[in-house]
């Protein structure tokens, strides 16, 4: 079996970096490295690790930040297919061996990636389940941001990597879909398994728990970098407008989730002014998704605070707060139905309905609020 290299960048982790490295030995693929690059960290991390003995190699160099951290790792690594498994991650014990036969039948896939479970500070509570469900050839998805995953959700091939470039250390974010965005542009597809085989942990210090300026500049950059490319085919060069107005949508749901409205509204302004071609179904799929986020953690007060503070430019999408709630319920209805389970679905459905009574007429609503009253008592 080809081997599979896990590469653990960390910084600062040492409360969490065990439970990444325990995953990662726990594997039942027959041919695992784990490699962990302590990047500069000043915490317990050191005496964390040397616990592992001969079980992991350990390498330490000052702070670089994570890209550098990433290939550090790599260039140390032996493995035919690498995972690149952030710190206050966690992986389930099939994962490697699944992406490994998916890559083994597939030789065209540049990487795989999977669902996964979006779980607390603690790791012991599931939060939500995102299920992107694409493959093939994504650029145009990733540009428009309908399709994103981690850097823990995907098992890169080597020779792929190598071809298109490892981690641009100039980029202090979205190093990870700059890599994507490469991998999709040399023409390689995407795997995907529908199996939800990473544990994503939210908590204050992650990456993508908060937003900041240099966070949004950082994300900005990488469009810019892959749209300076003179050589892009036309049909990606048309997609230009639309993916910075979907990064200025989602930042500003960041901003409206933390009450920062000035700031939502600028981005908002802006998106809008990017690409005044998206339509009002988009928008309402723009709120409800960001409602719909584990992160905001009053979804309801999320969409008033929204349409409350809408800037004069989008005044004509007022009516559609109550349509945005049904949006909203709907989705976590149909996130519950994923995860199986049928109470919080039953908890969604009345509320969709009346937001939004058009859902009456939606099928596939309609099968999974039936479902989960055939199963009432059960999860």
């Amino acid at each position: 079996m080809p081997a599979v290299s896990v590469i653990i960048p960390t910084y600062n982790q040492a409360h969490f970096v065990a439970q990444a490295v325990e995953s990662a030995l726990a594997q039942t693929h027959p041919d695992v490295e784990t490699i962990v690059v302590d990047d500069g960290s000043t915490d317990g991390t050191p005496s964390v690790l040397a616990a592992f003995g001969d079980a992991i190699r350990t390498i330490r160099q000052e702070n670089k930040g994570l890209p550098a951290a990433r290939n550090a790792g790599f260039r140390a690594s032996r493995g035919e297919y690498v995972l690149f498994l952030d710190s206050d991650d966690v992986i389930l014990p099939e994962k490697l061996a699944r992406h490994v036969a998916l890559l083994e039948a597939e030789p065209r896939f540049g990487l795989t990636y999977s669902a996964w479970q979006q779980v607390d500070a603690g790791g012991t509570r599931v939060l939500g389940q995102v299920r992107p469900n694409r493959q093939g050839h994504l650029l145009a998805d990733l540009l428009r941001r309908t399709c994103f995953f981690f850097a823990s959700a995907a098992v890169v091939r080597r020779r792929c990597l190598e071809r298109v470039g490892l981690f641009d250390e100039s980029l202090p974010w979205g190093e990870d879909a700059d890599v994507w965005l490469r991998l999709a542009r040399a023409g390689y597809p995407f795997g995907y398994l529908d199996l939800p085989l990473l544990r994503y942990r939210i908590h204050a210090g992650s990456m993508t728990a908060n937003v900041n300026p240099e966070q949004v500049r950082g994300w900005l950059a990488v469009l810019e970098k892959f749209f300076a490319d003179p050589d892009l085919p036309r049909d990606v060069r048309a997609l230009e407008a639309e993916a910075y107005a979907v990064l200025h949508y989602e930042t500003a749901g960041r901003y409206y989730r933390v009450g920062e409205i000035q700031m939502a509204q600028r981005h908002l302004r802006q998106a809008l002014r990017t690409c005044p071609a998206l339509d009002r179904e988009w928008f309402l799929d723009w709120v409800a998704g960001t409602a719909l986020d584990p992160r905001t953690s009053e979804p309801e007060e999320f969409i008033d605070r929204v349409f409350d503070n809408l800037i004069p430019e989008a005044v004509h999408l007022a009516p559609l707060r109550r349509r945005a709630r049904g949006r909203y319920h709907a989705a976590a209805a149909f996130s519950a139905s994923a995860g199986q389970d049928h109470r919080k679905v039953r908890r969604h459905v009345l509320p969709a309905l009346a937001a939004d009574p058009s859902l009456a007429r939606d099928c596939g609503f309609l099968k999974i609020a039936t479902q989960s009253l055939m199963k009432r008592g059960k999860r």
